[in-house]
């Protein structure tokens, strides 16, 4: 049952989700009334719906970040206890850049803007890990036409590998892409076929060092990474590093810890628990804390 906190805190997020709603009516009269405007050449209308829907959208845009904050972030930080220990949890933060190093992980496609939320750092059975949402956005130019396109959205996790490497290790899910993958690498790396098939078909593998390759992609390994995205729902991307470091960016279209006002807080607590599973359940498969 919901404590008189929880209850408050249960209560408070409805009555925000009802403003919610009622910002995101206004922002779509605000765009109807602006196109109608620009469609009948009603300048007035334009000029007073413009305004609007930029008003709006800013209110918008921080009842999100108070939902997250004020209600989302204890029951977040509730379920992150019961797994991690020394946890930080940043509810409006991501992976800072000079962690993702995107362009290390050559990704197969252009990336313009980077953003996230519910950046957590926490040791899990002695190992350190750091995690985030992350949304990739490309910037998509066609004569005087430009658009945003997200082409990555889901977890970007690094954790600590323990071994040390003289060359870094690319894998990438759905060889289709393959070609333009390794073009982007500016041949820094060779494409490596491991004596399984069936992982080639599946993967393509570019390492700096061909013996590195072999020593991290043993046939244990090679079973846990394919057991692993398995649970992945969706795109997998893994960089080993030379300092020991692990990178696993899954391309699922879903964000962790998303707040549900339907759902009482006892409920998104266990919510969050099962995503929080999700994330230790791709380390558990791989034997990372062996």
């Amino acid at each position: 049952p919901m404590n008189d906190q929880n209850t408050f805190l249960f209560e408070e997020l409805r009555r925000l989700q009802k403003s919610k709603r009622t910002y995101q009516i206004m922002i779509c009269l605000g765009i109807l009334c602006f196109i109608i405007g620009v469609a009948t050449s009603w300048i007035i209308l334009c000029a007073i719906s413009f305004p609007v829907l930029i008003l709006f959208t800013i209110l918008l845009t921080r009842l999100e970040e108070k939902v997250k904050l004020n209600y989302g972030a204890p029951l977040v930080r509730n379920a992150l206890s019961q797994v991690f220990e020394r946890v930080e949890y940043n509810p409006l933060g991501r992976l800072p850049d000079h962690i993702m190093c995107i362009d290390g992980m050559n990704l197969p496609f252009d990336v313009d803007r980077v953003e996230g939320s519910d950046h957590v750092r926490a040791i899990y059975n002695g190992m350190e890990l750091e995690f985030s949402d992350i949304k990739l956005i490309d910037r998509r130019s066609s004569g005087k036409n430009t658009t945003y396109v997200t082409v990555f959205e889901g977890l970007w996790l690094v954790c600590d590998f323990q071994k040390q490497i003289s060359g870094e290790i690319l894998l990438q899910e759905d060889n289709r892409s393959g070609l333009r993958f390794f073009d982007k690498l500016g041949h820094r790396g060779q494409v490596i076929e491991t004596e399984n098939e069936v992982f080639n078909k599946k993967y393509l593998i570019v390492a700096e060092n061909e013996h590195d390759a072999f020593y991290v992609l043993t046939p244990h390994m090679m079973e846990y990474i394919e057991e692993m995205d398995a649970r992945g729902m969706g795109v997998s991307y893994m960089r080993f590093t030379r300092a020991g470091k692990l990178h696993i960016a899954i391309n699922s279209g879903k964000d962790l810890f998303e707040v549900d006002s339907k759902t009482a807080p006892d409920m998104m607590i266990e919510k969050f628990l099962s995503e929080i599973y999700y994330v230790t359940g791709l380390l558990d498969t791989l034997h990372l804390s062996e």
